[in-house]
Protein backbone atom coordinates (compact mmCIF):
# COMPACT_ATOMS: atom_id res chain seq x y z
CA UNK A 1 0.00 0.00 0.00
CA UNK A 2 1.65 3.18 -0.92
CA UNK A 3 2.20 5.72 1.68
CA UNK A 4 0.41 9.46 1.10
CA UNK A 5 2.38 12.11 0.48
CA UNK A 6 3.19 14.33 3.52
CA UNK A 7 1.81 18.21 3.98
CA UNK A 8 4.94 20.64 2.80
CA UNK A 9 3.43 23.52 4.47
CA UNK A 10 2.99 23.43 8.56
CA UNK A 11 -0.91 24.73 7.95
CA UNK A 12 -0.75 21.11 5.90
CA UNK A 13 0.99 19.17 8.80
CA UNK A 14 -1.03 21.27 11.46
CA UNK A 15 -4.48 19.46 9.64
CA UNK A 16 -3.15 16.05 9.63
CA UNK A 17 -2.29 16.16 13.08
CA UNK A 18 -5.75 17.61 13.95
CA UNK A 19 -7.26 14.80 12.31
CA UNK A 20 -5.14 12.29 13.84
CA UNK A 21 -5.47 13.72 17.09
CA UNK A 22 -9.03 13.36 16.68
CA UNK A 23 -9.24 10.05 15.11
CA UNK A 24 -6.99 8.55 18.20
CA UNK A 25 -9.34 10.39 20.22
CA UNK A 26 -12.28 8.87 19.36
CA UNK A 27 -10.91 5.78 19.24
CA UNK A 28 -10.18 6.00 22.91
CA UNK A 29 -13.41 7.06 24.29
CA UNK A 30 -15.12 3.76 22.49
CA UNK A 31 -17.05 1.76 24.70
CA UNK A 32 -14.95 -1.51 24.92
CA UNK A 33 -16.79 -3.54 27.67
CA UNK A 34 -18.96 -4.84 24.91
CA UNK A 35 -16.52 -5.58 22.20
CA UNK A 36 -15.85 -8.47 20.77
CA UNK A 37 -12.52 -10.08 20.46
CA UNK A 38 -11.68 -9.38 17.09
CA UNK A 39 -13.17 -5.72 16.96
CA UNK A 40 -11.02 -4.96 20.27
CA UNK A 41 -7.86 -6.45 18.59
CA UNK A 42 -8.67 -3.81 14.91
CA UNK A 43 -8.67 -0.82 17.43
CA UNK A 44 -6.17 -1.49 18.69
CA UNK A 45 -3.85 -2.23 15.98
CA UNK A 46 -5.41 1.30 14.84
CA UNK A 47 -4.89 2.94 17.61
CA UNK A 48 -1.13 1.91 17.85
CA UNK A 49 -0.77 2.89 13.31
CA UNK A 50 -2.45 5.81 13.65
CA UNK A 51 -0.24 6.87 17.15
CA UNK A 52 3.14 6.09 14.98
CA UNK A 53 1.67 7.91 12.27
CA UNK A 54 0.90 11.18 14.59
CA UNK A 55 4.06 10.72 15.71
CA UNK A 56 6.11 11.09 12.35
CA UNK A 57 3.38 14.28 11.71
CA UNK A 58 4.68 15.83 14.54
CA UNK A 59 8.80 14.98 13.55
CA UNK A 60 8.18 16.75 10.53
CA UNK A 61 6.31 19.75 11.68
CA UNK A 62 9.34 20.12 13.75
CA UNK A 63 11.59 20.10 10.97
CA UNK A 64 9.85 22.17 8.48
CA UNK A 65 9.66 24.81 11.06
CA UNK A 66 13.22 24.07 12.01
CA UNK A 67 13.81 24.72 7.71
CA UNK A 68 11.93 27.96 7.68
CA UNK A 69 13.35 29.59 10.84
CA UNK A 70 16.55 27.38 11.77
CA UNK A 71 19.67 27.86 12.13
CA UNK A 72 20.02 26.76 7.83
CA UNK A 73 17.95 29.58 7.39
CA UNK A 74 19.53 32.09 8.66
CA UNK A 75 22.36 30.70 7.04
CA UNK A 76 21.18 30.83 3.53
CA UNK A 77 19.42 34.41 4.53
CA UNK A 78 23.00 35.94 5.56
CA UNK A 79 24.79 34.42 2.90
CA UNK A 80 22.09 35.61 -0.04
CA UNK A 81 22.81 39.39 2.15
CA UNK A 82 26.35 38.70 1.82
CA UNK A 83 26.03 38.03 -2.00
CA UNK A 84 24.35 40.99 -2.57
CA UNK A 85 26.72 43.68 -0.87
CA UNK A 86 29.66 41.69 -2.34
CA UNK A 87 29.79 41.46 -5.85
CA UNK A 88 32.92 39.03 -5.86
CA UNK A 89 31.48 36.59 -3.92
CA UNK A 90 28.21 36.61 -6.05
CA UNK A 91 30.59 35.53 -8.63
CA UNK A 92 32.28 32.82 -7.02
CA UNK A 93 28.85 31.28 -5.78
CA UNK A 94 27.85 31.56 -9.65
CA UNK A 95 31.09 29.83 -10.95
CA UNK A 96 31.36 27.12 -8.04
CA UNK A 97 29.40 24.79 -9.57
CA UNK A 98 31.38 25.23 -12.89
CA UNK A 99 34.23 24.94 -10.65
CA UNK A 100 33.28 21.61 -8.97
CA UNK A 101 32.36 20.37 -12.63
CA UNK A 102 35.90 21.25 -14.44
CA UNK A 103 37.77 19.67 -10.74
CA UNK A 104 35.68 16.44 -11.11
CA UNK A 105 36.23 15.94 -14.86
CA UNK A 106 40.33 16.91 -14.82
CA UNK A 107 40.30 14.32 -11.72
CA UNK A 108 39.47 11.38 -14.40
Amino acid sequence: MPRKKTPDTIEGIDAEIASLHLLLNEAMQTSREKMELADLIKLIDSVGKNSLCLARMLKIRVELVDRQSGPSALLHQTLLELEEEWPELKQLAANYPLSLQEINEEAK
